[in-house]
């Protein structure tokens, strides 16, 4: 595609050089093999700066820069487009350079502190079920019709804003309807999902998480709010009235809005029948829901997915039936089998809030002792680790405290920060650096009837200590240790 056909909608302040050039590679990362003829886009990022990098991207064979601030040095060869700000133009060149791939299909985005890859894998599900070619793009793994596709990832929160687009059209272009996608808030800052056409975005919860990045819970909620935000009026923005920052992140949206929650002034009112290993039993309004999900708050995640299936014309009876027949998400309230009558669970909790609603779920399950291993994960918010070690211990009756992926952060940092939350009264817990250890740990401490929670990483098959990534998964410790 042409240069200028690039820039057509495109503020620009300054041009040097031609822009009747076909470009065949964008690209925002000149650790990208192959960038011949290709468009480069100098982001000035949180950790390095993209304008370092621009002779180097024109030594790889691009052809094309757009910056913020034109280098000195300048190749006749290349032209130079200069801007206000990179970043937030990078998803509307890339939309424009693959097809405008997400106008050609149903874009569904779901943002909040928890819950966004439950909702996100249970509409994925649904829709497959109710017969739609199904996309889904998440954290505990990407799959297209139920299989489990690779597509690279730089990061495992959110895909890059031109891989984003690159993959919506290949999957567009062999029969895709529907893309299922995590909106992280600092996807959400850093504008990944500019250029996307979305037609469904949905609201779980806010608490405490990545105040390390915003600084504050409103920062924090704005950022979740540019989802919003930006929907076309023919979206549909459905919030969860009984939080908090419900009503906030619907304020000054012009979608169609719809609401679930407990209350009667939710357009989807909620109501948990019956709950157990087995699944859950809701009713949301007139309607009674079976789901073979563990955990009652996978009501409000169901709650989402079945008022989003409603609002887009599914008849609620083949909904409901769709709904009976998903499965668990990866590392979510993962039960992990033994002979010892022990219930292990797995799961990716790693906010206080989180903890508090598995510890909820599982108290109400018949046992003698809930054994909880948790850690926090470094170079992260340290905020949040006393209120999770301080939710941990009040909720069980034996805690061991361990470590997450602690990168390069020391460790006692970690645990310092932690033992804020902790009672030192209370002899009911342990510190272990290893994580291994501590999972051994809670094993040898269980016994019959108890429960164990394995929390924090979930899905999750590395850990990262230092800037060694060697592979770590608690499923396959917890079997380990379990089967001795």
């Amino acid at each position: 595609m042409k240069l200028h056909a690039l820039l057509k909608n495109i503020e620009v302040l300054q041009t040097i050089g031609e822009t009747d050039k076909k470009i065949t590679v964008l690209s925002q990362d000149t650790r990208d093999s192959d960038m011949t003829n290709g468009l480069y886009f100098a982001v000035k990022g949180t950790q390095v700066d993209g304008h370092d990098f621009i002779d180097n991207a024109i030594e790889k064979g691009a052809i094309a820069i757009i910056c913020e601030d034109v280098p000195e040095d300048i190749h006749d060869s290349v032209t130079y487009i200069k801007v206000t700000s990179v970043q937030p133009i990078v998803g509307a060149i890339a939309s424009v350079f693959y097809g405008n791939p997400s106008e050609k299909v149903k874009i569904i985005a779901v943002t909040g502190t928890n819950g966004k890859t439950s909702v996100a894998t249970f509409m994925s599900q649904a829709l497959q079920n109710l017969g739609a070619a199904t996309l889904l793009l998440s954290t505990a793994g990407d799959y297209y019709v139920g299989s489990k596709v690779d597509i690279h990832r730089k990061a495992p929160s959110s895909l890059e804003t031109i891989e984003l687009h690159r993959v919506l059209k290949f999957y567009a272009d062999i029969g895709m309807k529907y893309c299922c996608l995590e909106a992280t808030s600092i996807g959400l800052d850093q504008h990944r999902l500019a250029g996307l056409d979305i037609d469904i975005a949905m609201f779980t919860n806010l608490a405490d998480d990545h105040l390390d990045y915003h600084g504050t819970m409103n920062k924090y909620a704005e950022a979740k709010k540019k989802l919003f935000d930006n929907l076309k009026e023919s979206a549909l923005a459905i919030t969860y009235n009984d939080d908090q920052y419900g009503s906030f992140m619907v304020s000054d949206t012009t979608a169609i809005v719809k609401s679930i929650g407990r209350g009667i002034d939710s357009d989807y009112q909620i109501a948990v029948m019956k709950s157990s290993l087995s699944g859950l039993e809701i009713a949301i309004n007139e309607y009674n829901i079976k789901v073979p999900v563990v955990g009652d708050f996978n009501a409000i995640n169901i709650a989402l997915v079945f008022a989003a299936l409603l609002q887009s014309s599914y008849e609620p009876k083949k909904v409901i039936k769709s709904l009976s027949q998903i499965q668990g998400v990866p590392g979510r309230m993962q039960m992990v089998a033994n002979d010892k009558k022990i219930l292990a669970i797995v799961d990716y909790a790693h906010s206080s809030d989180a903890l508090v609603n598995v510890l909820n779920t599982l108290k109400n399950i018949p046992h003698k002792n809930i054994i909880t291993v948790i850690g926090c994960g470094g170079d992260r918010d340290r905020s949040k680790r006393a209120p999770m070690a301080q939710v941990s211990q009040q909720n069980s009756e034996m805690v061991i405290y361990t470590s997450d992926n602690p990168r390069t952060e020391s460790l006692q940092q970690i645990f310092d920060d932690m033992k804020q939350g902790v009672d030192i009264n209370n002899d009911n817990y342990v510190f272990l650096e290893s994580r291994e250890e501590a999972i051994a740990k809670a094993v040898e401490l269980a016994n019959k009837e108890d429960i164990i929670l394995v929390a924090g990483k979930g899905h999750e098959d590395y850990q990262i200590i230092g800037t060694t990534k060697t592979h770590f998964d608690d499923v396959e410790i917890l079997e380990k240790y379990l089967t001795k």
